[in-house]
């Protein structure tokens, strides 16, 4: 077994200025495609979910922060951007923006009034007597953050793989800028908090491979603030974890870091913060059935929450238990790990109700850098990618309920089957990935040598 990782072309360094200057071009791209895109999605709802609470703890008022969120999300995104609009309040303190894009199609009916009212386009404000800001002089911009943080945590753990610093490492910077779901996070719907809340889950990854499991467990305490889906990428961590006492360590911080964040709210306004932290609860929304395996079940809409947001968890924890059993040597070295994030996130995909194209994005992002931790070209990553955005995209206009739901489980399926073949392929080889990280000592690596706790 080879101790350290076959280098090539792709993991020439970079110098300094080379690199940040890659980090201000992706920036400055980020920004380009959401301008193409025509901006954030308008902020109603799911945009009122995170701008509104961010503007209450801004002010110091967690009560009416737990109370205005009206989609089941932690407190972690308007936690973190709450010092952001306090600072910057007279430029970005807005948590409402105006908004240009066409109006869609669906809302043309004549029953739809109330739907295309609450669109404000920005060529309607000159006349209002308090005109909303266009998004970029609005809370919208600090969906910038999410990207940083996105770009942030697979840099850091492409560099715990062995393989950052140099061409791969701005190659993923801009893979992650383009991909699409991190501008559908915020163009078709407004869900910063998922890009940083893969980011962070990206950090927490990272440090279970130096073994630092403080630090892992705190980066996904945080992460599920964010978005409750970064547990699915906790199990896989936790499953690599060479003894009990690392994943209580692990597990404890990652209990702990969630706790810091909620108790301030659930001790103020404990119903509203339940309904945050369920994942299943929205307010005022009726379910139909969807163009998905668990959306075409004859059972009720609250049953297809319940096993969208549990049944991801199960299976995950039944994966990551047998790999865990059967390959935890495996699981010390990135491809297999990275690859057993996957497979849980997938999982996710398999249990959904709903067709979204930001539903993608953790998926695909965490692919990605599976990819380019184990190989030159991202080849599998990108087809999956393409396949998925594009592809179902195009079926959920042209195909049947049926068989919409049929592909985007083998979609599902794929992603699963991607994330687990580092691991069939350790079981082969009799040996885990060769990728090792450049930071941690090769004995601390070596088979039945767990290293440091």
């Amino acid at each position: 077994m080879s101790s350290s990782p076959r280098l090539g072309p792709a993991d020439v360094a970079l110098p300094s200025p080379v690199r940040l200057l890659v980090w201000a071009l992706a920036g400055g791209l980020f920004f380009a495609i959401l301008l193409v895109r025509g901006g954030p999605n308008p902020a109603e709802t799911d945009a009122h979910a995170v701008t509104v609470p961010a503007t209450d703890i801004s002010h110091g008022d967690l009560a009416a922060a737990a109370r205005a969120t009206l989609v089941p999300n932690p407190p972690g995104y308007p936690l973190l951007t709450a010092p952001w609009v306090l600072v910057f309040r007279p430029w970005i303190g807005s948590p409402r923006w105006c908004d240009d894009k066409p109006v869609p199609a669906i809302l043309q009916g004549p029953r739809d009034a109330y739907f295309r009212s609450i669109l404000m386009p920005c060529s309607a404000q000159a006349s209002a007597a308090h005109p909303l800001p266009v998004w970029y002089r609005s809370q919208a911009l600090l969906t910038i953050l999410g990207w940083v943080v996105l770009t942030l945590g697979g840099v850091s753990l492409l560099r715990a793989s062995g393989r950052g610093g140099g061409v791969r490492e701005a190659a993923l910077v801009v893979a992650l800028t383009v991909l699409p779901a991190s501008t559908d996070a915020i163009a078709q719907t407004y869900h910063p908090q998922d890009l940083m809340s893969v980011g962070l889950g990206c950090v927490g990854l990272a440090q279970a491979l130096r073994r630092r499991w403080l630090l892992c467990g705190a980066a996904f305490g945080a992460a599920f603030l964010c978005k409750q889906f970064a547990l699915l990428v906790l199990i896989a961590a936790l499953a690599a974890a060479p003894s009990w006492p690392a994943r209580l360590k692990a597990g404890g911080a990652a209990v702990a870091m969630a706790a810091l964040g909620i108790v301030p709210f659930a001790v103020v306004a404990p119903v509203a913060t339940g309904h945050a932290l369920s994942a299943v609860y929205v307010a005022g929304v009726v379910l139909v059935k969807t163009p998905t395996v668990i959306g075409q079940l004859g059972i009720s809409e609250q049953h297809k929450l319940d096993i969208a947001r549990d049944a991801p968890v199960v299976a995950a924890l039944v994966v990551a238990g047998l790999a865990g059993w059967r390959r935890r040597w495996a699981l010390s070295s990135p491809g297999p790990l990275i690859g057993l994030a996957v497979a849980c996130l997938a999982l996710r995909l398999v249990f959904e109700i709903a067709l979204l194209d930001y539903y993608l994005l953790a998926v695909g992002a965490m692919l990605l850098l599976l990819d380019m931790s184990t190989r030159t070209v991202p080849v599998w990553s990108v087809a999956w990618i393409v396949a998925t955005r594009y592809g179902l995209s195009w079926l959920a206009l042209h195909g049947s309920p049926p068989v919409i739901a049929g592909c985007y489980e083998a979609a599902a399926l794929a992603g699963l089957g991607l994330g687990l073949a580092p691991l069939v392929r350790a079981r082969l080889s009799g040996t885990a990935s060769t990728a090792w990280p450049a930071a941690t000592a090769p004995s601390a690596w070596h088979l039945g040598r767990p290293g440091p706790r």
